[in-house]
C-alpha cells in the first residue's frame, strides 16, 4: 500500500506540473509572402482631390507596393506579414541604389470586404480605403504598372 500511495502521489505531482506548463501559439509569427486577399490583386482609392490624384496598391506573391499619382514608387521585396488583431503588418525591403543595402519598409493592410481593403504606409497612421480593380487606369496617357 505504501508503494502504491507513493506512486500515486508521484504521478499526481507529475501531471499537475505538466498541466501548469503554458503552451501558447506565437501570435508574433512572421509568415512569408502576402495574405491571400492581397496577393496578385490591384487596388485603388477614389479621387483624392480635383486633380484626380489616386493612390494605388499592388501585391504579388513576394512584393507589395503603394504608389501615389504624383510621387515615386517604392517596391517592398521579399515581404512577410504578421497578423495584429484585424490588421496585417507587412514588412519588406527595398534596395538603396547607392550603397546596395536593403532597408526595411512597413505597410499595414486590413480587409474590409472581398472587394475593399484599407491600406497605409508605416506602422502607424491613417489607412486609406481602396477598391479592387482589374487593370490600372491611364494617367497622362500612361498606364501605371
Amino acid at each position: 500500500m505504501n508503494k502504491a500511495f507513493k506512486l500515486g502521489v508521484t504521478a499526481l505531482v507529475a501531471v499537475s506540473f505538466g498541466g501548469l506548463a503554458v503552451t501558447s501559439a506565437d501570435a508574433a509569427t512572421w509568415h512569408k509572402g502576402l495574405p491571400k486577399f492581397v496577393r496578385n490583386k490591384k487596388f485603388r482609392t477614389k479621387y483624392e482631390n480635383k486633380q484626380k490624384d489616386y493612390t494605388w496598391a499592388k501585391g504579388t506573391k513576394h512584393t507589395f507596393t503603394i504608389k501615389h499619382t504624383q510621387a515615386g514608387v517604392t517596391v517592398a521585396q521579399k515581404v512577410k506579414y504578421q497578423k495584429k488583431g484585424k490588421t496585417y503588418l507587412i514588412k519588406g525591403g527595398y534596395p538603396d541604389r547607392a550603397t546596395l543595402k536593403m532597408h526595411a519598409i512597413y505597410y499595414r493592410v486590413q480587409k474590409v470586404s472581398n472587394k475593399k481593403i484599407k491600406a497605409g504606409e508605416g506602422k502607424h497612421g491613417k489607412l486609406l480605403t481602396m477598391h479592387k480593380i482589374k487593370h490600372f487606369p491611364r494617367v497622362n496617357g500612361q498606364i501605371w504598372n
